[in-house]
Formats: C-alpha cells, sequence, structure tokens
C-alpha cells in the first residue's frame, strides 16, 4: 500500500500515531493534512523521547503545529521506544496499521517499508479485538498527567465507545477472511520472538528473514533458527549492506543470502519481516521488530525495545507471492557471504546526552504555563525562557503560580504572543534542547468532528441573518441535542464528560460550582489572551454569531486553522467531471437530482428564515417562560452549564431585537421594524418585563440559579464566552433601568429590576476592576450601539448607570456576600 494515501481515509475522528523517530517536517507535510482533510482532527503522535529531543536539536526543522493541531510525547523505554503503529478511531470503526515506517521522509515515501491493515467494523469481530489490543498497548504510554493528552483521550473514549467496550485481543483471532492474526507486542513476560516461535508450532521448511539491522554475532537469528529448526534460510539482503555480520554466518548451517537485485532498486529496505513456510501454513510477523535481541528477545529475555508486530496465519505459499520474493530467492539470485562489505556500524547516537538535554514537557492554557520538569533539571535552579515558532526567545514575564508536587505553574505576562517552545538553562549552565508548549485551549478549538448533517443545516440557518430572532433557539437546541448524543440524530456528537477520580490517582477533571469556581480562579488582566469554555464545540459558532451581531470581532478565532497545511486535492469533492465538453459530446448525465435536492432545502431554508422573522409577541413570551422553566429543573438536579449560559445571552438579545422604542409606543405613526414586537410598557409583557423574567430564575429568589452553575476546573480564568453572558445581563438591566418611561413605570421598574441587578452584579464577578474593566466595558458599549440607538437609550447613560452601581456596590473593591 501506499502509507501515505491511507491517512487520507474518512471515517475516523482521532489518529494516535507511534514512531521510533520524528521529521515534523513530514508529519505536518504528508500526513497531517491528509488526516484533517479527511475530518480526522484529534490527532496525538507518540515517539521516542530521546529521538524526540534530537529532533528538536537541530535533526528536524521544528514543527509548526505541534502543541496546536496536535500533540507530540516522547516516550521513555529500557531500550528504545521503537513501535510503528496507528491507530484511528471513529463513530462506528477503527483501524489499525502496523508496519516498519518511521514518520520521517524516507519512511513515508522513500525507504522499502512493510505495513499490514486491519479495519474493524463489526462488534466483537476479530478485527475489532485486534484495534482493541492496538488501543490498549497505546493507552500505556498516554500520560494522564499531561492535561491536553489527557482530554485527547476522553474526547475520542466518549465519540468511539466501542473501543472502550471492545475485548482485547490476547492471542491469534479469526479475521473476515478466513485467516488468523494476533498482535505481538512488547510489555509481556516473554517477548515478541519467543510467542512468535510458539505460534509457529510445525515443522519449518523455509524461514525468510527481512531485516535491516542485525546484532553483532546475529543472536536473534540463531535463537529462531534453534527453535525453528527450518530447511532452510533465506536473508533477503542488498549486496552494498555493511551492517550485516558476515563473520557471524560460521555458526549457522543452511543460511543462504540473497541479492535484491533490482527489486525496488534504489529504495533502502526498512522492511522488517520473519516468514516460517510450513506445509500447511506460512506463519509471518512484520512490524517494528528488527531481527535482534533487543527486539525480539529470546528464551531468556524478553527485549529491552518497545516494539509492535503483527502476526498472520495465512495459506502456504501466499505471502511470498504477495511480496514477489519467488523471483528474488533463487540460486541465480545467491550471494556469497566473503563478497559482502566488511562490518561498517553507522556512528550511535548519542541517546544518554540527549536524555539529559529533554527538561520535560509544558503546557499552557492561555497564560498559565505548566512544566513537568524531568530528572536532569531541578526547578528551583532553572531559569525558562520561552520561544516563538521560529525558535527565538520571546520578551514575556513569567510569575510563579501555586504548584502542585513536582509540577511547576507560572502566569505568563506582558506579552499577547503565543509560546510555541520552551527552553529551560540550569544555573550550573547546562541548557536544554527545546521543548514543545501544548496550547490547552487553542488545542481543544481544534479538535472537533466534522459536522453532521444535521448540525451543518443548522449552522447553515445563521449564514445570512444579522440579527438575534428566536431561530436562534432552535439552532441552540439542535446543536445541543447533538452534542449531548441525541438517538434522534443519526450522526451524534457528545460533549466529553468530566473526569472521574481514577484508582491509579491520575488527575481528574472536576466540575465546580460558580462560588467554588470564583473562590478558587485568577483575576482577569486587561488583555488577556482569548478563553473560551466552548470552544471545539458548534455551540461556539453560535456565540461567534451572536458577536458578529453586534459588531463584535470572533476574539478567539485561531489563525492555526487558517494557517494549517491543506493536501493536494483538498477542495476536490469527487464530484467534478475532468473534461466537461467530452461528458456533453459523451451525453454523460449530470446529478441534476442533487440538484433539486439542494434548490429544495434552499427553499426550506428560506422559509424557515420568513418564518422566525415573524416571530409574535406571544412566541418570545413563551420562549423565555420556557427558558425559565428549563432553569428550574437545572437548577434542582445541579446541572447548569455553559450551553445555559450562552442559551440566555441568546435570549436576552432576541429580546432586545423585539422591543419597541418609547417612540413608537408613544406616536403611533413612528413605525417599528418587524421584528420589534415587544412595547415598553402598558402591557405585561413588555420588555424590560420579559428581560426581568428571563434573569430572575438565574439570579434572583432564594436559590439562584447560579449557584448550581458548574464550570470545569481546568479552567482557571473566567471563560470568555461566561464574562460576555455577564456583560449582556448587565447592559439589559442598565437599559430597563435608563430607557426613558413614564415616572410610573421608573417607579416600577427601579423596585423590582434594581434589587435583581444588584443581585447579578455580586453573584457573577468579584472585583470591582473586573465589573470595570475593558472586557465587559467593550461589549456594553457594542450593546450600546445595536440596540441602545434603536430604544432610544443613550449609550453614555447605561455606561454611567453601570458604574455607579459598582461603586455603591463595592466601595472599597472587596466582594459583597449575598
Amino acid at each position: 500500500m501506499k502509507l501515505y494515501d491511507r491517512f487520507a481515509d474518512k471515517e475516523f475522528h482521532t489518529s494516535i500515531a507511534a514512531s521510533f523517530g520524528i521529521d515534523f517536517d513530514a508529519y505536518e507535510n504528508i500526513v497531517l493534512p491528509r488526516l484533517r482533510g479527511a475530518g480526522c482532527r484529534n490527532n496525538l503522535v507518540l515517539a521516542d523521547g530521546r529521538m524526540l529531543t534530537h529532533a528538536l536539536c537541530g535533526a528536524s526543522a521544528l514543527p509548526h503545529h505541534a502543541g496546536r493541531l496536535y500533540t507530540i510525547n516522547g516516550i521513555g523505554a529500557p531500550g528504545v521506544f521503537h513501535p510503528k503503529l496507528f491507530l484511528q478511531a471513529g463513530r462506528r470503526r477503527g483501524r489499525l496499521i502496523v508496519s516498519s515506517a518511521n514518520l520521517t521522509t524516507p519512511g513515508l515515501g522513500g525507504n522499502l517499508e512493510l505495513a499490514s491493515m486491519v479495519m474493524s467494523d463489526e462488534p466483537g469481530s476479530g478485527e475489532q479485538q485486534l484495534v482493541a489490543a492496538g488501543w490498549k498497548y497505546l493507552s500505556r504510554f498516554l500520560d494522564g498527567y499531561q492535561q491536553a493528552t489527557a482530554a485527547q483521550v476522553d474526547w475520542m473514549l466518549t465519540r468511539a465507545p466501542w473501543l472502550a467496550k471492545a475485548t482485547p485481543a490476547t492471542g491469534p483471532v479469526g479475521l473476515a477472511d478466513g485467516t488468523l492474526a494476533a498482535l505481538l507486542t512488547s510489555g509481556e513476560a516473554s517477548g515478541i520472538g519467543r510467542r512468535f516461535v510458539e505460534l509457529v508450532g510445525g515443522p519449518v521448511e523455509r524461514l525468510i528473514i527481512i531485516s535491516p539491522y542485525w546484532d553483532r554475532n546475529l543472536a536473534a537469528l540463531s535463537y529462531l533458527a534453534e527453535r525453528l529448526s527450518p530447511g532452510d534460510i533465506a536473508v533477503l539482503i542488498d549486496p552494498e549492506c555493511t551492517v550485516f555480520p558476515k563473520w557471524a554466518l560460521g555458526k549457522f548451517q543452511g543460511v543462504r543470502l540473497y541479492n535484491r537485485g533490482d527489486f525496488r532498486k534504489g529504495r533502502f529496505i526498512h522492511a522488517k519481516a520473519i516468514i516460517a513456510q510450513t506445509a500447511t501454513a506460512d506463519h509471518v510477523l512484520v512490524g517494528s521488530a528488527n531481527c535482534t535481541l533487543p527486539a525480539l528477545g529470546d528464551a531468556d529475555f524478553a527485549g529491552a525495545n518497545e516494539e509492535a508486530c503483527l502476526y498472520r496465519h495465512l495459506p502456504p505459499g501466499s505471502i511470498a507471492d504477495a511480496l514477489g520474493l519467488g523471483a528474488i530467492l533463487t540460486s541465480e539470485r545467491q550471494l556469497d557471504p566473503a563478497t559482502l562489505p566488511d562490518l561498517d556500524l553507522d556512528e550511535e547516537l548519542p541517546l544518554g546526552e540527549l536524555a539529559t538535554l529533554n527538561p520535560g514537557s509544558f503546557e499552557c492554557r492561555v497564560d498559565t504555563l505548566t512544566w513537568h520538569p524531568t530528572n536532569a533539571f531541578n526547578p528551583a535552579e532553572c531559569t525558562i525562557t520561552l520561544l516563538d515558532q521560529h525558535g527565538k526567545p520571546m520578551p514575556c514575564r513569567l510569575t510563579p503560580l501555586a504548584s502542585r508536587g513536582d509540577t511547576q505553574r507560572f502566569e505568563i505576562g506582558e506579552t499577547q504572543e503565543r509560546p510555541a517552545f520552551a527552553r529551560v538553562q540550569h544555573d550550573d549552565g547546562l541548557v536544554s534542547a527545546p521543548s514543545i508548549v501544548t496550547l490547552i485551549d487553542r488545542l481543544r478549538a481544534v479538535v472537533r468532528e466534522t459536522s453532521s448533517r444535521q448540525a451543518d443545516n443548522a449552522l447553515r440557518q445563521l449564514d445570512d441573518e444579522t440579527e438575534a430572532s428566536l431561530m436562534l433557539l432552535d439552532v441552540l437546541g439542535i446543536l445541543e441535542r447533538i452534542e449531548q448524543g441525541d438517538p434522534a440524530d443519526k450522526e451524534p456528537i457528545s460533549i466529553p464528560k468530566a473526569r472521574k477520580d481514577k484508582e491509579d490517582g491520575a488527575p481528574a477533571y472536576r466540575t465546580l460550582n460558580y462560588e467554588q469556581f470564583i473562590a478558587g480562579r485568577r483575576p482577569r488582566m486587561e488583555n488577556q489572551l482569548p478563553h473560551n469554555s466552548l470552544a471545539g464545540s458548534n455551540v461556539s459558532i453560535v456565540r461567534s454569531f451572536l458577536n458578529r451581531v453586534i459588531g463584535l470581532g470572533a476574539g478567539d478565532q485561531d489563525g492555526e486553522e487558517q494557517n494549517a497545511p491543506l493536501p493536494a486535492g483538498a477542495f476536490d469533492l469527487g464530484d467534478e467531471t475532468g473534461d466537461g465538453q467530452a461528458a456533453l459530446n459523451a451525453g454523460e448525465e449530470f446529478d441534476t437530482e442533487r440538484t433539486r435536492r439542494a434548490e429544495e432545502e434552499h427553499d426550506r431554508a428560506e422559509r424557515r428564515r420568513a418564518a422566525a422573522k415573524k416571530a409574535t409577541k406571544e412566541q418570545i413570551v413563551a420562549a423565555v417562560a420556557a427558558f425559565s422553566k428549563r432553569i428550574r429543573d437545572r437548577r434542582e438536579s445541579g446541572a447548569l452549564d455553559s450551553h445555559d449560559v450562552i442559551r440566555l445571552r441568546a435570549l436576552l438579545m432576541i429580546v432586545c431585537t423585539a422591543a419597541l422604542p418609547v417612540a413608537v409606543a408613544k406616536d403611533s405613526k413612528v413605525k417599528g421594524s418587524r421584528l420589534q414586537v415587544l412595547p415598553p410598557e402598558g402591557d405585561p409583557n413588555s420588555w424590560p418585563t420579559v428581560i426581568g423574567r428571563a434573569l430572575f430564575e438565574l439570579f434572583g429568589g432564594k436559590t439562584p440559579g447560579i449557584r448550581n452553575l458548574y464550570l470545569a476546573e481546568q479552567h482557571d480564568q473566567i471563560p470568555d464566552d461566561i464574562l460576555e453572558c455577564w456583560a449582556t445581563c448587565y447592559w439589559c438591566l442598565q437599559a430597563c433601568l435608563t430607557a426613558p418611561v413614564s415616572p410610573r413605570e421608573r417607579d416600577r421598574l427601579t423596585r423590582y429590576v434594581k434589587p435583581l441587578a444588584e443581585l447579578a452584579y455580586v453573584l457573577t464577578l468579584p472585583t470591582k476592576a473586573e465589573l470595570l474593566g475593558t472586557d465587559v466595558t467593550n461589549l456594553m458599549s457594542a450593546m450600546s450601539e445595536a440596540y441602545g440607538k434603536r430604544l432610544g437609550i443613550e449609550g453614555d447613560m447605561v455606561t454611567n448607570a453601570h458604574r455607579r452601581m459598582v461603586d455603591a456596590l463595592f466601595p472599597t473593591s472587596p466582594r459583597v456576600t449575598v
């Protein structure tokens, strides 16, 4: 197979790639764009820790998207971390590719490599058990202490529940084609070589070995020959090979070397295969293991490396035919060992030195940097320098925060730039290699599934809208049902649930009620980086729409998406005709049915938009009543979350859109827009009254709903989407209190709305500085521009009223408790 072509296959949302070495250019320009182009956006890479350091020290160009579009973790092993596994998971199927190829340019397109693929479709099938075994093996290396990796794993398992439920294969299993297969990995009591020998069983007529690297004394080959007692041993080799110890052949009987000749000429043979041919079957082992003791082990040694291989039990002679070995393993191709070059091993990599240059892993959430140091660097005696994407030092300030155990935390200040790497310098002068800084919040924003058809249809309704209408609530309802995995939707998308505490003590993602959250969070700073609790969700698109309506840019839109590499043909949908004129001449039929369906969908969307714009006062009042009931119900179950907050903001903006100005109410000749149906006074459903009802369940009464609003502990500051809702609440409350209504109505609003406003202020943001901060005031100004003018409310009046209320509630700045 062309391995890189398989990365463009669809129906998968997650990939986990394991490799010994890493070439960032190869992964980011060959693998990543194909994965993302196929809708696989949750991508993890595991590489040998020392080889990762080697790459970051200059063996590879620095990555552009590591820690932003994918995560990469350096793995340690007694020998080396050497598996070449590629696991993909989707809603209903999984795939495991076991190969010899590293994530390097030669591995992906230059070397002669060997790969075997298993596709899982049927529950309980042998294929599914093999994929589950691959996941069981890889999960050993996915450190739970790294928040980004833990979140990616949770995200995957939520959207591929079959993977957690599937039974991993522990031995050979039957496949759909009638053959047997087993995944043999390191980490077991016996080595891969011994388990392969036990699976072969019967007399071996011929043992075929393909391996680029060998023991200096051919110890692994000696073990296989002793246990299998083959009648013939065939070794495929390049005559220019300088890593084969020809002198060690003297202790073997029946070993024949074969010249590869023109077989894939010009390509380095990096494939690894052991084929034991018997009278009844071909027993095949392919994967990452070279024919060495560290890789295969022997009777008493399980090996030192981490390796992964796939065993196949195939019909006799089938594998030689499939690989084209029949024309090579002939007497004419046999080599005289004496003609081979003398052993000349390449200079070994300084793996021990590379290990001492690894400073550990770094993660960043908005402006909080977390460092998990290695034993080589004592945090108390080290200085951290943050680097940009070019590896250049970033001018910024790092302020230590409360830390947990060996984990160090810092606040990044005096910069709006996001770090790409971190370097550590020890007081004794030792300078580390650069380490990738994983941007947790940015990664979360880009890791999402390709939208379902239902979600796309819902969001399409927002494309041409310029006003907040009742249609928004329908869109939110559809998106919530999809994200909660509503079985009515054919392609559900679930929200990852909070991580529960594990027995092994791994950190968990807890949720805190809003009061606990506020007590433990850091205050927001001026001009801080964007932080969105809805990131990675389609609901976040609704938030962007609400900001667009009031003229605010989507401050947290990630430029990473725009700068991500695209595969060739990324915009080729497969439905273009290569030669349009020839198709017409040949009478080819174009897809009129698809065109008809598109036109019908467009007409339906237009009718929906028209219906939304004709919303009546009663419909808006009913929507507010339904929202109040929702808050009561969810308050009792303690289930309020960010989705309730964005729904409140949408509802308030819908009411503002539907509000009639006082001038219209006083003069019937003055016309409002067809959306404006709520009068300012003289009606039990005036817009100030409706706003009060919408806010009461969350902020009013003896048990305000906000006390049962829960946010994830991972957010150590108030997310932007939450703050935007609070600022919208402040504006709406002050609009009620400053609207140019009659004196009698003014008294009524002051009596009922002002206490609610005061509660809303003291229950949302804890300090005067935050209530008067630019994040709040900028949004309130945008609301004044969008709605104040049409309601006859001066923006300065709202701003001044807001400040007076804050000054009254926070005279000396400490928080007022209720």
